[in-house]
């Protein structure tokens, strides 16, 4: 090949294919996906699933959503296997260095006993000492309002632990009110009570991994526009 046949063709490259390759579109990127980590009992919770969805339309990101145990779904942010964790409450984020809080709480969840006794259900908790107590494992808020009760037992998921308040292996258990409400319909058999009245309510935020953290002022702003006058949405979800 000549030397003029080596420069037709690098011609024919830079007049023809160039622009044709400019004018696709970047997938890259037009299209910014993200990988969310949720705990369990957040799949019966769709409120803070689809505001979060609609703060992320806002900035350009479709996200898809893992459902794994406690400890696995923050691991996987700390790690940053993971962009993010849907929802956790506020202090996950001081035992780890790699996750960044969004500040704004997107979600305030009612948090109630559930128990297989309906003398039982109008227990403060202060007066749950001398019943056997459960709660999902990881779930710190309860891991906290529980600490000083003697006889405590952290169970793997929302639906082990209300199977085995069914069984009569446990007294009470504490969970939000979503998937509490839910797994009871669901497995309880007409057995399981909801607790007369609210023990606490706790706020949930969002986290990234710190990688992301440049999204943060932009995440907190649509959250709070889309919030502005309104209340803190109260629905249910578990964590």
């Amino acid at each position: 090949m000549t030397i003029n046949d080596c420069l037709q063709k690098l011609l024919w490259a830079v007049c023809v294919v160039l622009p044709l390759t400019i004018g696709l579109p970047d997938r890259a990127a037009s299209e910014t996906y993200f990988k969310f980590t949720a705990v369990e009992g957040m799949r019966h919770n769709m409120e803070g699933l689809r505001l979060l969805r609609e703060v992320y339309a806002a900035i350009g990101v479709e996200f898809s959503v893992l459902y794994l145990t406690p400890n696995r779904s923050i691991q996987e942010v700390e790690s940053g296997a993971a962009d993010g964790e849907l929802l956790r409450i506020r202090q996950v984020g001081h035992h780890f260095t790699e996750i960044v809080r969004v500040e704004i709480p997107v979600i305030s969840l009612p948090i109630y006993a559930y128990t297989n006794d309906p003398q039982l259900a109008g227990l403060a908790l202060d007066e749950m000492g001398r019943y056997r107590v459960g709660y999902v494992d990881g779930a710190l808020f309860a891991q906290r309002m529980t600490a000083k009760l003697p006889d405590v037992t952290p169970v793997e998921s929302p639906d082990i632990l209300f199977k085995m308040l069914e069984l009569d292996r446990l007294d009470i258990v504490i969970a939000a009110e979503n998937p509490g409400d839910t797994v009871m319909q669901a497995v309880g058999n007409g057995r399981i009570y909801k607790g007369s009245k609210q023990l606490r309510s706790v706020e949930f935020y969002h986290y990234l991994n710190r990688r992301h953290r440049a999204l943060v002022p932009r995440i907190e702003w649509i959250l709070a526009e889309l919030k502005e006058g309104r209340t803190l949405v109260t629905h249910s979800m578990e964590r």
